[in-house]
């Protein structure tokens, strides 16, 4: 197919994310550890303790960022000791008698209340975030390798991502967080990362070593059936995924891990599942939507992008942890238009909007 067709490459079945796959843009979640018996819900994130850096067995790398982190275990000492004060002994014939004086009035005692420990889901959906207003254009322009290799598709997410990481930092540092940029690896045949190792289609993010693992197998299968279809796909994942470290960054993501070990059953725990990745999806696509007159997302690749927003979602066969394709529609469209990341706060939204 032509570049300039509309609509989804030629693919038998194909609705959106791959029927027996994980999504577009969306990786496996970490397992959890069992709770204490106590009842008192402590997470040992699994993801983030995961030590060392595994080894990558990828046909392309490319690692990005420098913010490495070398953490030294204290080193025990024992308190310091300091000398004992000489006190003079005093002789009752050298002192003279005390004088007679009103004892002193006692003061009232100042008590101090310890403040109260803020819930995580309190912390993520009063976040100062979603108050940082929209997202400014930072005059991206899109890389025009194509994706029709490895090596050209690497060079299409790299491109994406330095955009990406010139929109966000003024954000996160304005929400009372640290900027840092994410690294990025593509990979074709399979992944290992400390989060885990994966041979499957998908991309993912991983905040162990905060880097994003993109897969470039799909993107130069779907290139050479429709070059549109796979350019937006490209910019929505790389963007998605992104945000994954975005909320890493902010603090959302971990606190969103608390909350999920703290539901009470599966049902409660999808639920939360998909606001944090319908989060994901409206926050890239405020940066999105920022960029589309410089990149530009008009035209044919605005229908591409409005295709691929509009069918990406759960799959009724497979457990409802991403939300409906018409609610990730919603949340994307708005988030392009707004550009505002006061619209992307998905955990004060009913539930119905993250269904």
């Amino acid at each position: 197919m032509s570049g300039n067709q509309w609509g989804p490459p030629r693919q038998p079945g194909y609705y959106g994310p791959p029927p027996t796959g994980p999504q577009y843009g969306w990786g496996p979640m970490p397992p959890q550890p069992p709770k204490k018996s106590r009842g008192v819900a402590v997470l040992v994130l699994g993801l983030l303790a995961a030590a060392g850096a595994a080894a990558v067995i990828i046909a392309l790398k490319i690692a990005q960022g420098d913010d490495d982190v070398a953490v030294t275990r204290p080193v025990a000492t024992s308190a310091p000791t300091y000398p004992t004060p000489s006190v003079p002994v005093a002789t009752t014939t050298s002192l003279p008698p005390p004088p007679t004086t009103r004892p002193p009035t006692p003061q009232p005692t100042r008590t101090t209340t310890a403040p109260k420990e803020v819930s995580p889901l309190h912390f993520i959906a009063t976040h100062r975030l979603y108050k940082t207003g929209m997202q400014r254009s930072v005059n991206c322009k899109e890389s025009r390798s194509g994706l029709g290799n490895g090596s050209k598709a690497t060079a299409y997410y790299r491109a994406v991502k330095a955009c990406l990481d010139r929109a966000w930092p003024r954000q996160v540092q304005a929400s009372g967080s640290r900027f840092r940029t994410p690294g990025l690896i593509s990979w074709v045949g399979s992944a290992n990362s400390p989060c885990g190792n994966s041979d499957r289609s998908l991309s993912f993010y991983c905040s162990s070593n905060h880097t994003i693992y993109m897969d470039v197998a799909d993107d130069i299968q779907y290139w050479r059936q429709n070059q549109q279809f796979t350019r937006a796909l490209a910019m929505h994942t790389v963007a998605h995924e992104y945000s994954h470290a975005v909320q890493q960054m902010t603090g959302i993501l971990p606190a969103y891990y608390k909350v999920r070990y703290q539901m009470p059953n599966q049902a409660a725990q999808l639920e939360v599942n998909r606001r944090m990745e319908l989060q994901a999806s409206c926050l890239g696509n405020t940066f999105l939507g920022a960029n589309r007159g410089s990149y530009p997302i008009s035209g044919g690749l605005y229908r591409q992008w409005l295709y691929i927003v509009n069918n990406s979602g759960d799959n009724t066969s497979l457990p409802r942890d991403h939300g409906s394709r018409k609610n990730h529609g919603a949340w994307s469209r708005s988030a392009f238009t707004s550009r505002n990341l006061s619209k992307c706060n998905t955990y004060t939204a009913s539930a119905a909007r993250v269904s």
